[in-house]
């Protein structure tokens, strides 16, 4: 998931900041929690939402991940593979919508078929590739949905067949693209069903209010399967897009987390360390080019600006935020994947300079290179941005313009690809070099900010997705990512260690290389003990 996004989030407008009708909530809160958030979610329709963070608060798929990032049941209590991995079984609980009626494995089926239908258009189709079927339908080449391998055996019983083994299935069943949506909310209420007053769910909380450009908040939902073991009555996600402004009213006692920047991180070791989480992530920070643009032509101009970015200095010196310099996209913490670190990363940066000027040169590029940057409206993004552009500038005489824009923008211009170069991020989704890999297929719809396509590269993953010795397969991940590397799409920059402050009063925001928090899993404990 993109890593930004995780953590800072894009934008819509909700028009309505109402209780949903069918939940009572006792006013005030006794359990209340303030969390930061950088930005706001693209959507809360889980199909077609690019983050996680907001919808596993409205919404429970198959399986969940623990407050620690491991699978573990959700709307599942079991299931099992065949023995050549093709056919995975689910045993559903009993469990209820927030309206009352019951969950059924058929609310599966429905919104699985929703989701991979074109007219959805959601960005996350790719995460179900496995299932038979999906790649067709959602490309379009295949209308009738029915195909697609999910059945239903009965009310508590879903079933599905996939075109490869897939170890690793109950994993993806945790992405937002195969939670369960409320099929009689959205033919009764159609775009608007996830209003506040229209709005059915099944996850732990129901959406309470949306004040735009300040905060979202959430209930707990006494329709829950497992409400009573959700600790806090409400969660208040408040609008932090300037961390200086945040961690003020973090030490103010106003929120209950913070994120901490690099111009901060410094002090708050030395007078907060006992409230500072420092987690490493499976997390990379990049630079994207849009391959259909202008930089997409010839990949010595790209691989020229990759080579003369000092990261050490980006990262140790300027954005001072705990992150390690790198050079690959998949990030260290996969066991058995060697990085694919390019020969020019181990030069020294004079004579990583000199050997773009002359790529450059060979490429006939024009003098001065003029570039275009899009980056999110974000402190620590703009950054970033400005640090780069610098850093062109001083080793190619190249004039980078940089357009700072609201995150609902920019998101919209990256999905539709109306941009020349931006910064970016992807957290993993699940512990698998795979999950990095597969946003650069050519069919990966939304994700594919850089709209690369090679045949090649996605040939190298599908045959990974067959092949059954690990070592081979990890070879063939390691080959493909080369490849993409060396054709220079993005540009690495370096992998992310989350630095958030956290309340001694808040409970259950575990250490999490994937960097979720769920909100179902918080508590208050007021003696800060």
């Amino acid at each position: 998931m993109p890593a930004f996004i995780r953590k800072k989030l894009p934008f819509i407008v909700v028009l309505s900041c109402l209780l949903l009708s069918s939940i009572a909530l006792a006013a005030p809160a006794a359990r209340l929690v303030r969390v930061h958030m950088l930005s706001e979610p693209s959507s809360l329709d889980p199909h077609k939402a690019i983050e996680d963070v907001f919808v596993l608060n409205l919404f429970e798929g198959l399986t969940i991940y623990s407050a620690t990032d491991t699978v573990a049941p959700g709307m599942a209590t079991s299931w099992e593979a065949s023995a050549d991995g093709l056919v995975w079984t689910f045993h559903l609980r009993d469990a209820s919508w927030s309206d009352g009626t019951p969950v059924t494995a058929e609310d599966f089926v429905y919104s699985f078929r929703r989701a991979l239908d074109p007219a959805t258009a959601g960005p996350y189709t790719s995460v179900l590739s496995p299932i038979a079927y999906a790649d067709e339908i959602s490309a379009g080449r295949e209308k009738d949905l029915n195909k697609l391998g999910v059945r239903a055996l009965d009310p508590h019983t879903l079933r599905f067949t996939l075109t490869h083994p897939t170890p690793w299935f109950p994993a993806l069943l945790v992405n937002q693209t195969a939670m369960p949506v409320p099929r009689q909310a959205i033919e009764k209420w159609g775009d608007q069903w996830t209003s506040a007053e229209h709005m059915v769910t099944n996850g732990p909380f129901a959406l309470k209010k949306w004040v735009p450009l300040g905060e979202l908040d959430f209930v707990r939902n006494p329709h829950f399967h497992d409400s009573a073991l959700v600790q806090v009555d409400e969660v208040d996600h408040v609008l932090a897009d300037d961390s200086e402004t945040t961690l003020k009213r973090y030490e103010a006692g106003e929120i209950d987390t913070s994120p901490v920047s690099g111009r901060d991180l410094s002090r708050v070791r030395r007078e907060r360390p006992t409230e500072l989480r420092s987690v490493p992530l499976l997390d990379s920070i990049y630079i994207v080019f849009n391959m259909g643009g202008p930089l997409g032509a010839d990949p010595r101009v790209r691989r020229a600006l990759a080579m003369v970015i000092d990261r050490d200095v980006l990262e140790n010196s300027i954005i001072r935020g705990g992150n390690t310099p790198g050079y690959t996209f998949v990030p260290p913490g996969f066991s058995g994947y060697v990085l694919q670190r390019p020969e020019w990363a181990d030069l020294r940066l004079a004579d990583r300079i000199a050997k773009a000027r002359k790529l450059l040169a060979e490429a006939g590029a024009p003098t001065p290179l003029k570039l275009h940057m899009l980056a999110y409206k974000l402190d620590f993004v703009e950054l970033y941005a400005k640090a780069i552009g610098e850093m062109w500038h001083a080793a190619l005489g190249a004039e980078t313009e940089t357009e700072i824009n609201e995150p609902r923008v920019v998101d919209s211009r990256l999905v539709h690809h109306d941009f020349e170069i931006t910064v970016s991020g992807w957290t993993a989704d699940y512990v698998d070099p795979v999950g990095f890999l597969n946003i650069f297929r050519s069919d990966a719809a939304g994700l594919n900010f850089a709209n690369y396509a090679n045949t090649e590269y996605d040939a190298l993953l599908d045959r990974s997705r067959i092949e059954t010795d690990p070592a081979t397969r990890l070879k063939l991940l390691e080959t493909a990512e080369r490849l993409m590397l060396n054709e220079q799409p993005i540009i690495p920059l370096s992998y992310m260690v989350d630095q958030t402050l956290v309340s001694p009063r808040l409970h259950g925001w575990d250490d999490a290389p994937l960097s979720r928090h769920p909100d179902r899993f918080l508590s208050i404990d007021e003696s800060g003990e």
